[in-house]
């Protein structure tokens, strides 16, 4: 649906996904040594760490790791969160630290600042240069973010204060007209390379397999292959189609509905429409006259008999295009007024004018109007009908699911008697682990939840599925285990192949090269049954087939013409090439580059400072005491989220 309606919420979680990225992300680029988790006793057992007086702790990190994670697919993955929670951990830690140093040097971001940046951030919470209200601030932060205002505006406040330190620390940071040169030169040298590929794949058919040789393999790291705990289950479904028959509706009821509920079919005034956009967001004055003209034009055609509905496929910028540019109905409020006044003042048939909204112009084509009236009954009777249909099944399915789950509490060491007693039959499951889809119960959340909490023989409370309501009794449970080697030969087998079919691909590498370095390059690799390839010119950045980026052939910009290469790791293949020729970069072409690579090599110098300075700082903290750690609670924090 295009963006003329109101709704917020694209752009709230736009603008607080890239603030709280951008808060992660600086944990996230730090590859220097994390901080050692130490066990100190003079933090408590909840506290993760103190910093110069400034705790952190479990109910902090946690807080701090939700409110990332919030708008991201990883949001319920309890995986993602022992993974992130060190990095996390890390970037607080280091805020606390930037904190305390800020206010040695007098630094401060006064409550004007941080509302001053809010509104150039998020122009959604002013509405025409209106305040959207303290109420409504307040539901947009909690709905966004999971954050109360002061816990959001004292993160926002941190993140502008690390902003200021980043600045000042890295302001004396400076580029040379012979680093950009340097850097110039490195970006557009190109190479042409002819290389051997080694890929693994092509070797796995030469992996030996012995009974000994597994075993060995097996045995050297037993525990990469500890098998998960695993459970069973057998449960009951109980559908609508159980319940049907119990639900009959008269016409008298129906009637007596509508009665009771009849402000519901009330109608407002209200239009369908069509419309074609062409949008002038983002463009200049000039693009803007090209796109009126457009408009005029595409307007001129459609008075002229051309199909409305084949116009918009063809021209709008709106996402109802492949529609037709049909949106449906609209109300009154529910549009920016130019628009709405333009629809509610044509009668159907009729097409607009071109219309000037925010968004762009318009045409706009009037499909139905209806004014302000009564449905009446019959209008609304099947409307009527399927709604308290729906209402008095799931109010069936649920009487019968309670009084089933009564009886299956009382005896459960009969379940299956229980469950014929009532007609229902009683199905199995297979042994499965947490989150693996299961046959009527896929990967629902709450059905691996409760399964994962019963004990053995337990039975759950009735919980939903697609098909309908389930109860279950936990049957069997296998704990998890280091396995025998028969348990998992398969999975071992197809490590041993990968690791061996590896080896055998560098050492082939490794014999091509030595090879190919005193002979000629192409008769040793046809001599050797190998295929070559020869590359286009290429830089650095651009992608060599079948290898990858050049970044990866840094030999090729160095080795003189004619010499061949190393065996050189690329991802698990191996390759193995010969310059054929290599181009310096044109220096006239350096004048054109040199502002933008300038840029690039300056941010990367002030990245590389602003690094230093945190690992120092890190060090500071550390050997001064600043700095306590508390190990053991950073392990049972983690021990809650690990469990798969």
């Amino acid at each position: 649906m295009f963006r003329l309606f109101k709704g917020k919420r694209e752009a709230l979680n736009k603008y607080l996904l890239i603030f709280f990225l951008s808060i992660v992300c600086l944990g996230m680029i730090v590859t220097l040594a994390p901080i050692n988790l130490g066990d100190n006793p003079d933090v408590d057992a909840n506290v993760l760490a103190n910093v110069g007086g400034a705790q952190i702790t479990a109910q902090d990190l946690e807080r701090n790791i939700q409110a990332r994670l919030r708008n991201s697919p990883f949001a319920n993955d309890p995986q993602m969160v022992a993974r992130i929670a060190g990095l996390v951990l890390d970037d607080m830690i280091l805020r606390r630290a930037l904190w305390g140093q800020a206010k040695k040097l007098g630094i401060d971001v006064s409550d004007a600042e941080v509302q001053a940046s809010i509104r150039t951030s998020m122009p959604f919470l002013y509405p025409n240069g209106v305040f959207v209200g303290l109420d409504r601030y307040r539901d947009i932060v909690s709905q966004g973010t999971g954050l109360s205002v002061a816990q959001f505006e004292a993160q926002y406040r941190e993140n502008l204060l690390q902003e200021m330190m980043r600045a000042i620390i890295t302001d004396c940071v400076r580029v040379s007209p012979e680093d950009v040169r340097q850097e110039f030169f490195k970006r557009n040298t190109k190479a042409r390379i002819d290389y051997v590929l080694f890929d693994p794949s092509q070797f796995t058919k030469a992996v030996e397999l012995t009974p000994a040789a597994l075993q060995e393999f097996f045995a050297k790291d037993a525990s990469k292959y500890k098998l998960p705990e695993e459970r069973r289950v057998r449960y009951v479904l109980i559908d609508t189609d159980r319940v049907r028959a119990q639900v009959k509706l008269s016409d008298a009821e129906l009637q007596q509905y509508y009665g009771q509920h009849i402000s519901e079919y009330q109608v407002q005034d209200r239009v369908k429409v069509s419309h074609i956009l062409f949008k002038t967001e983002g463009k200049t004055p000039e693009e803007i006259t090209t796109l009126e003209k457009t408009a005029r034009d595409v307007l001129a055609k459609i008075k002229a008999g051309a199909d409305f509905g084949e116009m918009a496929k063809k021209y709008s910028e709106d996402s109802s295009a492949s529609n037709g540019g049909e949106i449906g109905w609209i109300v009154r409020g529910q549009t920016v007024k130019e628009f709405e006044d333009t629809a509610f003042s044509m009668q159907p048939g009729q097409v607009s004018d071109l219309i000037k909204t925010t968004y762009g112009f318009h045409i706009v084509k009037v499909l139905d109007k209806q004014t302000a009236h009564l449905q009446a009954f019959d209008e609304v009777k099947s409307q009527i009908r399927d709604q308290l249909e729906k209402q008095r099944l799931a109010d069936a399915q649920q009487t019968l699911t309670s009084d089933l789950e009564r009886q299956f509490q009382q005896n459960p060491q009969n379940f299956a008697a229980v469950a014929q007693k009532n007609g229902l039959e009683v199905k199995e499951t297979p042994l499965f682990r947490y989150n693996q889809p299961v046959q009527d119960f896929g990967t629902s959340e709450s059905f691996h939840n409760l399964t994962f909490q019963l004990r053995e023989g337990g039975v759950g409370e009735p919980i939903s599925v697609p098909k309908g309501m389930v109860i279950i009794q936990l049957i069997q449970i296998v704990p998890e285990h280091l396995p025998k080697f028969e348990e998992v030969r398969a999975a071992v087998e197809e490590d041993y192949r990968v690791a061996k079919s590896r080896d055998l691909a560098a050492q082939k590498a490794q014999e091509f090269a030595a090879q190919a370095r005193s002979g000629d390059f192409k008769k040793v690799a046809q001599a050797m049954g190998l295929t070559v390839k020869e590359s286009k010119d290429f830089v650095e950045q651009d992608m060599v087939e079948g290898v990858g980026s050049g970044t990866q052939l840094a030999a090729a910009f160095t080795l003189p013409e004619g010499q061949t290469s190393d065996a050189v790791q690329v991802g698990s293949n191996r390759v193995v090439f010969r310059v054929v020729a290599r181009t310096p970069a044109a220096e006239s072409e350096l004048a054109s580059q040199q502002e933008q690579i300038a840029e690039e090599v300056l941010e990367r110098k002030r990245n590389l400072a602003w690094e230093i300075y945190e690992q120092n700082l890190k060090q500071q903290l550390q050997a001064s005491g600043t700095l306590k750690m508390n190990e053991a609670a950073m392990k049972k924090f983690l021990a809650t989220y690990q469990k798969s």
